[in-house]
């Protein structure tokens, strides 16, 4: 194990986290933003997230022409978290120096039909590879991060597989986004975009983080029972024995012509286990009043409306927490999801709530559903917050 001191570690001030993004259109120009702004001498790794406007295949060959051999992953948006908050059409990301960072990433590609025992044993190849490149202790100064395909209907499989895989290790992630077409998302490693695909990144690190994961929802007292489901699908048939959509929409006082997006995130739903809850989110209304959900659903779960306090308290209580833990804050690679942003911007905080980020330095994308340890989720805001060196 090849341990950087922490002397060694203050004698490269320059060797810091770098964050970029860039506004422009042109694949090739965005890409060189991009890399303008997150190039050095020696990198551990890239990581990017950007929206679906782009021409992929263009954006990819020059990211790749212009980082070489560096290791450069990434996502697919349904909208950035750059260094100017909440964005859309753009793309952002991160650079971690390999003198306070040891990186390494797995792709797993069809997860339509991924092999528990495969997955299982590529993320313990990972870890064996991170293992032997350790620059701190492995099980206390490790964290994973997740980016999926978000419309592959595999997450809660493949979490379960990758996990039983880390041991202690935390997992925090994404799964990519497509600007809410709901047509295609892709995740990025080797020079590539890939749909139907995982990308998994193990960072061993000396510097403090915490890995967090949480919502800001109440729970209310209507409840709804799934009474007709195709849990494969994520589709949800009947709920209290009518018509999924009809029955949401008489709890929830829509009606339907009102359901899209926007609504649903303002008027989400819960599952409850032990005393935690977990939101199941609602993507689309189909044709028959079926309702088709970002996460598993399944006949017999029951459904609690659940009701926004305002996201913008809650998202400084988290970072509080953070601070307090780790102390002043570097970056915040973080995955919100996408019905957050549609909440802020539907009660006008989204400027408030975007400031706290800058704040922060958070980097990130809003997300299709979020990841943490074991579990597919959705309408958090899950992160890994990492500190600076203790003087």
């Amino acid at each position: 194990m090849n341990l950087v001191d922490e002397e060694q570690l203050r004698a490269a001030p320059s060797q810091k986290i770098n964050k970029a993004f860039s506004e422009s259109k042109d694949p090739k120009i965005a890409a060189r933003e991009l890399f303008a702004g997150l190039q050095g001498a020696d990198l551990a790794c890239v990581v990017f997230f950007c929206s679906t406007q782009y021409e992929l295949a263009a954006l990819s060959l020059e990211l790749e022409t212009l980082f070489g051999d560096t290791q450069v992953v990434g996502c697919t948006t349904a909208g950035e978290i750059t260094p100017l908050g909440y964005q859309s059409g753009t793309i952002t990301g991160f650079s971690l120096p390999n003198s306070r960072f040891s990186v390494k990433t797995c792709l797993i590609k069809e997860l339509a039909s991924f092999s528990v025992d495969q997955v299982k044993g590529k993320i313990g190849q990972l870890v064996d590879t991170v293992k032997e490149c350790s620059i701190a202790p492995f099980e206390s100064h490790s964290f994973a991060i997740s980016l999926l395909d978000g419309l592959s209907i595999k997450q809660e499989e493949i979490l379960q597989a990758i996990d039983s895989s880390l041991g202690e290790i935390p997992l925090v992630g994404g799964s990519a986004g497509d600007d809410l077409l709901f047509h295609d998302t892709h995740v990025y490693c080797r020079g590539e975009f890939y749909s139907n695909a995982a990308v998994i990144i193990i960072v061993n690190t000396p510097l403090p983080f915490k890995v967090m994961s949480d919502h800001h929802l109440i729970g209310q007292t209507e409840k709804l029972i799934i009474t007709s489901a195709d849990p494969l699908k994520r589709t949800v048939h009947e709920l209290n024995a009518e018509p999924a959509a009809l029955e949401y929409c008489r709890v929830t006082g829509l009606c339907r012509e009102d359901l899209r997006s926007e609504k649903f995130a303002l008027n989400p739903l819960a599952v409850q286990f032990g005393d935690q809850t977990f939101i199941r989110a609602i993507q689309k209304v189909n044709d028959d009043n079926s309702l088709t959900f970002f996460c598993a659903v399944d006949v017999g779960v029951v459904l609690t409306k659940m009701k926004s306090p305002g996201i913008a308290q809650h998202a400084r209580v988290m970072l509080s927490e953070a601070t307090k833990s780790i102390g002043e804050i570097q970056l915040v690679i973080a995955y919100d999801c996408i019905h957050r942003r549609m909440e802020v911007e539907a009660d006008g905080s989204d400027d408030e709530v975007s400031k706290i980020y800058v704040q922060n330095n958070f980097i990130g994308f809003n997300s299709y559903g979020e990841q943490y340890k074991d579990k597919h989720i959705n309408h958090t805001l899950s992160c890994v917050a990492i500190g600076y060196m203790a003087d």
